[in-house]
C-alpha cells in the first residue's frame, strides 16, 4: 500500500525552512533509508542544512505550511529541526478512521530514527 509523506526541515537559528513531498514511500522505514544513504557512504547521518537539503533535492518541493493546502494523500508528516546538537525528528500519522494526526515518534535524534527504522542498515553485518 502506497502512502505519501510531507517532510519539513526547519533551522530556527537561521530562519530557514524547506518542505518536500515523498509521494509514495512515506513509511518511516523508507524515510530512514533515504536519510541513511549518506550514512552508508560517509559513516555518519546528515546533520547540517546543506546535507539534508541534498538528501531531499530529488523530492518535489512544497510551499511553506502557511500556503500549503491540506494534502489528502499524505499519511505521514515528518518534522526535522536542526540545532547545535544536530537534527531531531518527529513523526505523525493520519489514520483513516478520522482520528486526525497521531504522534508516532519523537522528537528523537536523527541518528536514532535512522537506526530504529532503517531496515537496510540493520540487516547488514
Amino acid at each position: 500500500m502506497a502512502c505519501a509523506a510531507v517532510i519539513s526541515l526547519l533551522e530556527p537559528c537561521q530562519s530557514r525552512q524547506g518542505h518536500w513531498l515523498l509521494p509514495d514511500a512515506g513509511f518511516p522505514q523508507q524515510l530512514a533509508s533515504l536519510l541513511g544513504s549518506p550514512l552508508r557512504s560517509s559513516g555518519r547521518p546528515p546533520s547540517s542544512w546543506q546535507e539534508l537539503h541534498a538528501v531531499f533535492l530529488p523530492l518535489a518541493p512544497l510551499p511553506a505550511p502557511e500556503t500549503l493546502s491540506p494534502t489528502p494523500a499524505a499519511t505521514y508528516r515528518y518534522l526535522i529541526c536542526l540545532d547545535r546538537r544536530g537534527g531531531r525528528l518527529s513523526c505523525w500519522r493520519r489514520y483513516p478512521e478520522g482520528l486526525g494526526w497521531q504522534r508516532r515518534c519523537g522528537p528523537m535524534p536523527l541518528a536514532l530514527f535512522i537506526r530504529r527504522f532503517n531496515q537496510r542498515l540493520s540487516s547488514t553485518p
